[in-house]
């Protein structure tokens, strides 16, 4: 299964610009109450042309829609995709940040990078456990005080590790770890 799992990526429906294409609409509607292909470039600083390729092909399959007066707005199906996007995006911004303790601009990287191609179920095992995590449990309470004083030491000559099958490729890299 996880063999082909690679084949998956470049099989979904909708490239990550794309969908940064829908966001911009979304997000242009709520500054601006429209949202035009120019103003979509201008928010992604892309050229005109390419969003309008980008735009047709959204059209086309159906996550965009464009009145008369070349005003653009999003489909219920692009509406969907946006707040599924958006919602996983909030997920791993907040586990990122509030759990692992990373920058909030490094969260935020991080979070556009993958929010596209998690699963629902894993988003919501995540925020699960960051619910957990956060919580005031003494058992939750007790585990985030270990792990804020853990730092995780590689083993470069265990064979056993249950991580790394054959390199380490965080040895050397002490500093990644450390809380």
């Amino acid at each position: 299964m996880i063999k082909h799992t690679w084949k998956e990526f470049s099989e979904t429906e909708l490239q990550h610009s794309s969908i940064h294409h829908l966001l911009a609409i979304h997000e242009l509607h709520k500054e601006q109450n429209y949202a035009r292909a120019i103003d979509v470039a201008n928010h992604l600083g892309l050229s005109r042309g390419s969003v309008s390729i980008t735009l047709k092909k959204l059209r086309d399959k159906g996550y965009v829609l464009e009145d008369s007066h070349k005003i653009l707005s999003l489909s219920e199906k692009g509406k969907e995709l946006v707040n599924a996007v958006q919602s996983k995006r909030r997920v791993l911004e907040l586990f990122f940040k509030d759990v692992l303790g990373v920058s909030a601009e490094i969260a935020e990287t991080d979070a556009c990078k993958i929010e596209h191609l998690l699963t629902m179920e894993t988003s919501a095992r995540i925020l699960s456990f960051a619910g957990l995590y956060l919580s005031d449990h003494p058992n939750a309470i007790s585990f985030r005080n270990h792990f804020a004083g853990h730092v995780h030491h590689c083993d470069q000559e265990s064979s056993s590790c249950d991580i790394c099958e054959h390199t380490c490729y965080f040895a050397g890299r002490e500093d990644l770890f450390t809380p």
